[in-house]
C-alpha cells in the first residue's frame, strides 16, 4: 500500500451532516443530496470533497454518530441551505489512494495500522477522513487521510 504525506491547510467548508449509524443507505442518501446541492451551487466540478466521521462508534452510541460530507469553498461563497458553514482544521496526513469499493475499503481497514507502523508514522487522535474529487468519483477511487504527528 503506497502512502504519501501531505500538510493540508485550514479551510472553509460547506457541509451536510447525517446523525446515525455510519455506512449504508443513510450515507449514500446524504452524499446524493450533497452532490445535488454542490452542482446547483457551482462547487462540484473542481471540488475537493471530504467525508468526516465526527465520532468514535466504540464510544458514542451508533444512533448518535455524526458524519459530515463537506466541500472546501472559498471565503466569498454564499452558502445556501440546507448546507452549513464550517471550518476544516487542516494538519498533517498520511494519504492512501484506495478503490472505492466495499472490498477495497475493508482491506484498507484491515491493513492500516500495520501500514502506519511500517512507515514509522504516529496517528493523532482526530478523525480519519475520506477525500474525493469529481474525477476520482468517476474512476471509483478515494483517498483516505490518516491524521499523523
Amino acid at each position: 500500500m503506497k502512502v504519501t504525506v501531505e500538510e493540508l491547510p485550514k479551510s472553509r467548508i460547506a457541509y451536510f451532516r447525517n446523525v446515525g449509524e455510519y455506512g449504508g443507505k443513510q450515507n449514500q442518501k446524504l452524499m446524493a443530496s450533497f452532490k445535488k446541492w454542490a452542482k446547483l451551487n457551482g462547487v462540484f466540478d473542481d471540488a475537493t470533497i471530504l467525508g468526516i466521521p465526527q465520532d468514535n462508534p466504540e464510544i458514542v452510541p451508533k444512533e448518535a454518530c455524526r458524519y459530515d460530507v463537506c466541500v472546501i469553498i472559498n471565503k466569498d461563497l454564499i452558502v445556501t441551505k440546507p448546507a452549513h458553514i464550517g471550518e476544516f482544521s487542516g494538519g498533517k496526513y498520511a494519504v492512501f489512494l484506495v478503490d472505492h469499493t466495499k472490498e477495497a475499503i475493508s482491506e484498507f481497514w484491515g491493513n492500516i495500522f500495520s501500514e502506519i507502523k511500517r512507515n514509522n508514522l504516529s496517528i493523532k487522535a482526530q478523525p480519519i477522513i475520506e477525500r474525493y474529487t469529481a474525477q476520482m468519483i468517476t474512476k471509483h477511487l478515494c483517498e483516505i487521510l490518516v491524521p499523523i504527528r
